[in-house]
């Protein structure tokens, strides 16, 4: 039995049972295992659900930043698939991909164990000028179509979305599975649309574009996705009044801000009707998200991290977090903070790197007037502050030997005696400790009391550097853009695609920290609604000009001024394409209007015909 029989034979059993069939368009591997345990009976890895799931708009989905395929193949097999259980995960393909050859994409989808297929992006969602370009280039639905029919040939279960009659006769003859009538993006929410058409006007669009497939197919099943569809009542209407079976949503069984959520939901729209009151329970949940906030990302790794979190935070055990400057070490410590029971207490830091032995001393347990030159007052110190809250030893790889023998006293039996004093002082004071070195090298090589470091490593947390977390860097993007728009009253709603896929291909020494720092500069330079690639800094620019390979030599000329290395790549980008200005600047990410302006600012004049 292939893929395509075996989901099939699954979804009949549950219709017999009268279960609507439920379809969840995922874009991490956290909600993909709340939809598994929510019930969904398919999983859809959906293009715009990574958009949706970074916190943007769906609309991001039809944009041109990287490439579709290759990032929905990433997540899905990265995260999905591997919290997927016995669920069918479907492949949303871009079928109108000119980099790959359609027999290999669809070998790639069943080698890395996807059980089906369905055209997302569709061209579907286009309209207008745009659309009948697309058409023209035989880039249109009719490619979808066709990709369809020989993934089903393959043995894939295939799902069809459709907008209108004509295609779902034609999805039909194809033989996929499912016709799914697609009433385009879901209503409602912060950044769904706000007016569409109405729950009466989709169950008579969608009686028409399943009596069309019927007519072709009547072994179609028959599902719903978007539009006006919120709730499961809405769902209800389909069920009643046409042969819809089933629901397919990203958005919908996401709209609640907690993530934890999605599995409530979905269990609603499998129930129809049967809604549980769960107010005290949307709270808590809600509280966690906020608490954990300034820390970004949906990516396996950070699931990981947040899963770590969520287990230390509650319990009374010392904390090491470890990684590269800039990874959001202290992001983490803060947030096993306050979602531990001390939240209502101190949160007290120390950078261990700053201050000298002596005088660090001083900081952690504070001195009695007199004890040294210069203590002109007794100093309560940083141990005695945190009672019963929580003290953050940032680098704690700098500390000394002869301040780690203190410290380690002070864990040890949760006392010390500040500097020139007597008197010994209890605390109940929880250690999390942070460092960019290797502290088991520095215990081997005799910098680091090997005693402290089990101390204080009871538990560890690795943090993950930028370069491999290239999947979040959408969503960080969204988050530090809206923090930036606060901070200096500005607009910035988002980043042009040349500007994006440089972001995506700069390998961030920096990690998340340096990206912070880009975009905010990025954003003081920018003079219109969204960054360019020309407001990044020149090694970002340059970056992507090399991965465009463009300009081979561009990374030999970083000491050039960048006006000087723009007018080079104009020169060279027109030499390449024979100075044809339109395909020049379709090279360079530039309008035709704009590659003018910047020849005639440089002086560059055409060649005489």
């Amino acid at each position: 039995m292939n893929a395509k029989e075996a989901i099939r034979k699954t979804l009949t059993d549950s219709i017999q049972k009268r279960k609507p069939i439920i379809g969840v368009a995922t874009g991490s591997g956290f909600s993909a295992k709340q939809a598994v345990e929510g019930g969904a009976d398919l999983l859809l890895v959906l293009h715009a659900s990574l958009f949706r799931n970074a916190g943007v708009s769906s609309l991001g989905s039809l944009l041109p930043f990287a490439n579709s395929n290759e990032m929905v193949m990433k997540v899905g097999t990265r995260e999905v698939l591997p919290h997927a259980g016995e669920k069918p995960v479907i492949f949303g393909v871009c079928a109108t991909d000119p980099t790959i050859h359609r027999p290999v994409l669809i070998d790639q989808i069943i080698a890395a164990g996807f059980q089906g297929v369905n055209n997302f992006p569709s061209v579907g969602l286009i309209d207008g000028t745009v659309r009948e370009l697309l058409e023209a280039e035989g880039m249109g639905f009719q490619q979808e179509v066709d990709f369809l029919a020989e993934c089903a040939e393959r043995g894939l279960f295939t799902i069809g979305f459709v907008f209108t009659q004509e295609q779902a006769r034609a999805m039909a003859a194809a033989g996929v599975d499912v016709v799914c009538a697609h009433f385009g993006w879901t209503i409602g929410g912060g950044t769904g649309i706000k007016h569409g058409m109405s729950i009466p006007e989709a169950v008579r669009m969608a009686g028409g574009i399943f009596q069309a497939a019927k007519e072709v197919n009547p072994e179609c099943l028959h599902m719903v996705y978007g539009g006006p569809i919120v709730s499961p009542e809405h769902a209800s209407h389909f069920y009643l009044e046409t042969s819809a079976i089933g629901v397919i949503g990203g958005s919908t069984f996401e709209r609640i801000p907690t993530e934890e959520r999605i599995k409530g939901v979905i269990g609603e729209f499998k129930r129809v009707g049967v809604l549980v009151e769960e107010n005290r329970y949307l709270k808590k949940e809600l509280q966690k998200k906020m608490r954990f906030d300034e820390i970004v990302g949906q990516s396996r790794a950070m699931q990981e991290i947040y899963e770590i979190i969520s287990k230390v935070a509650g319990k009374n055990v010392n904390v090491l977090v470890q990684g590269e400057s800039g990874t959001g070490k202290e992001l983490i410590v803060r947030s096993i903070h306050y979602n531990s029971d001390r939240f209502k207490h101190a949160f007290i830091k120390v950078n261990c790197a700053s201050l000298p032995e002596q005088l660090l001393e001083s900081e952690l347990f504070g001195h009695e007037k007199g004890s040294f030159t210069g203590a002109i007052q007794q100093r309560i110190g940083r141990f005695e502050l945190a009672h019963q809250g929580t003290l953050f030893l940032d680098e704690i790889g700098e500390m000394s030997l002869v301040t780690q023998a203190k410290l380690l006293r002070a864990i040890q039996y949760r006392e010390f005696e500040r500097v020139g004093g007597s008197k010994t002082i209890k605390v109940d004071t929880r250690i999390v400790c942070a460092t960019n070195r290797d502290l088991w090298k520095d215990v081997q090589e005799g910098r680091f009391r090997e005693d402290l470091y089990y101390r204080l490593n009871v538990v560890s947390i690795q943090t993950v550097p930028l370069r491999e977390l290239k999947e979040d860097i959408p969503l960080m993007v969204s988050h530090f853009l809206k923090k930036i728009n606060e901070k200096f009253q500005s607009s910035i709603n988002g980043l042009t695609p040349q500007a994006f896929d440089a972001l995506l291909a700069y390998d961030w020494p920096g990690n998340v920290r340096e990206l912070e720092h880009v975009l905010e500069r990025a954003s003081v330079l920018c003079e219109g609604d969204r960054i360019g690639l020309e407001d990044l800094p020149a090694h970002l620019q340059l970056v992507q000009w090399g991965a465009g390979g463009i300009n081979e030599r561009a990374r030999e000329r970083t000491v050039k001024p960048l006006k000087s290395l723009e007018k080079e790549w104009i020169l060279e980008a027109l030499a390449k394409h024979s100075w044809n200005r339109t395909k020049a600047a379709e090279a360079l990410g530039f309008t035709r209007r704009t590659l003018f302006n910047k020849m005639k600012k440089y002086g560059i004049e055409p060649l005489p015909k």
